[in-house]
């Protein structure tokens, strides 16, 4: 329950809605590096992140990856195969070892036709993912490499005693994997940046020493 209502997707349930999702979960482990839900396969299952992240990602027959996401603590994921009954659209790997709840789809679904509460929260966080994937798809088509650079590290910020930190450890591959282009390219902008007195590498994680310019 302390998991389940911390959840975007059921946060606005009531009680005895949270009660009825979480008698269905079950906890699973996953250890660093493995594959939770792998791309085409069968949707039997959805599950929520407790502790820990994960990388969620698309790749090509050539294994080429572009990093859709990283997700932590309260993240559900797996639930759009089970809504619309096809395979899986992306893969999911464990980044660290990760605590997850997992609901069977068959249970999922049938507490969806039973609860009209549940449904309403389903379809809002349907259409708020719609609005996310827009806008990357925008960014993608729209922005310069280096505008979607600072945009995923600028969505990563939290401030620490006083601090804009990125805590996270985000290699310059990973950040190439989620903008859409080569590691060179990053690691280029990111030396750029550490010369300008913009970012520095403390302690394994990112500091952010003052506003990130708006062009390169």
């Amino acid at each position: 329950m302390d998991v389940i209502e911390k959840v975007p997707l059921f946060s606005a349930l009531e009680p005895e809605d949270l009660q009825a999702v979480a008698v269905l979960a079950r906890p699973v482990t996953a250890q660093r590096g493995e594959i939770i839900i792998s791309q085409g396969s069968a949707g039997d299952a959805l599950y929520i992140v407790v502790s820990g992240r994960v990388r969620v990602y698309v790749a090509d027959e050539e294994g080429r990856e572009m990093v859709l996401g990283l997700e932590g603590p309260y993240a559900i994921f797996g639930e759009i195969a089970i809504l619309d009954g096809s395979v899986r659209s992306a893969s999911v790997a464990a980044m660290e070892c990760t605590e997850l709840l997992k609901i069977g789809a068959a249970d999922f679904l049938d507490l969806l036709e039973s609860n009209t509460r549940l449904a309403r929260s389903v379809i809002g966080s349907l259409a708020g993912l719609i609005r996310k994937l827009t806008d990357a798809t925008q960014g993608l088509a729209l922005d310069s490499v280096y505008r979607r650079l600072v945009a995923r590290l600028q969505e990563r910020v939290v401030e620490e005693n006083g601090l804009q930190v990125i805590p996270e450890r985000l290699t310059h591959q990973l950040l190439a994997d989620m903008i859409g282009c080569s590691r060179e390219m990053v690691s280029r902008i990111m030396s750029d940046l550490g010369k300008g007195g913009y970012i520095r590498l403390e302690a394994g994680r990112w500091v952010i020493q003052r506003k990130l310019p708006a062009d390169y």
